[in-house]
């Protein structure tokens, strides 16, 4: 099950916060210690400002995890390497995003279009439910268009999107290992502010050009020294 909470911030950017709870059933054998689940650090091009905030048991007990980064995401590794788990076990995470929507110009809209459970599970899905608060002060512009996608990557098979006291969602059984649901919600033109680079994001936009420039050039320095130098050495041995 995950629990989507839009909103915006002072700045009129989007701001999401999400609870996800995954229950995984494991064999008998001793042969997992946890699973692994991949959130986005980017969308449209820039960072999500993505910030885990627990990961924790059904009761509220802290869990063991280390992440890792893998094509954009960031890997949460749930789980104690010295101990095997068995049967049913429920891992609840927590955390937050920021500039998650975007306006689309063949809509003229701003758009909430958003990759739900994703498509790098190894294990089918038996139950997938997904619930998108959306906050009253943004409930005003949100438009009639809103669709759900399920498959694999690249399919457009449509799902049904239900509404009940202001709350939208997505219900699904037996996915596959690989497939999807994405969610897309329309809100009027400029409901939300675009990105804002970080000074750290643009310092490190200036460092990659800096040491782009500077490979052409050292390139370029490089064959040019070489082609004197062999130009040298053939004048020398005409000499010799």
């Amino acid at each position: 099950q995950i629990d989507y909470y839009l909103a915006r911030d002072d700045d009129g950017r989007s701001t999401l916060k999400t609870i996800e709870k995954i229950t995984a059933e494991f064999p008998n054998i001793d042969q997992n210690h946890g699973i692994e689940r991949a959130i986005p650090r980017q969308y449209d091009g820039h960072s999500t400002s993505l910030d885990i905030a627990s990961v924790k048991d059904e009761q509220g007990n802290g869990l063991d995890y280390s992440t890792y980064d893998s094509n954009g995401n960031e890997v949460l590794r749930i789980g104690d390497a010295d101990t095997y788990v068995h049967g049913s076990k429920t891992y609840v995470i927590e955390y937050a995003q920021r500039d998650v929507t975007r306006y689309f110009a063949d809509t003229g809209s701003d758009e909430f279009y958003w990759d739900t459970n994703g498509v790098d599970w190894r294990v089918p899905i038996q139950k997938l439910t997904v619930n998108v608060y959306i906050e009253d002060g943004l409930k005003s512009q949100l438009t009639s268009s809103r669709t759900c996608y399920i498959g694999y990557a690249g399919v457009n098979q449509l799902c049904e999107i239900t509404e009940k006291e202001g709350v939208l969602s997505v219900m699904t059984n037996n996915l596959n290992l690989g497939q999807n649901v994405t969610v897309a919600f329309g809100f009027e033109p400029r409901t939300f502010a675009a990105h804002q680079p970080s000074l750290l994001e643009k310092l490190v936009k200036i460092w990659v050009r800096v040491m782009a420039i500077s490979s052409v050039v050292a390139f370029g320095l490089l064959v040019w020294v070489v082609s004197r130098w062999r130009q040298a050495k053939n004048r020398l041995s005409e000499i010799g």
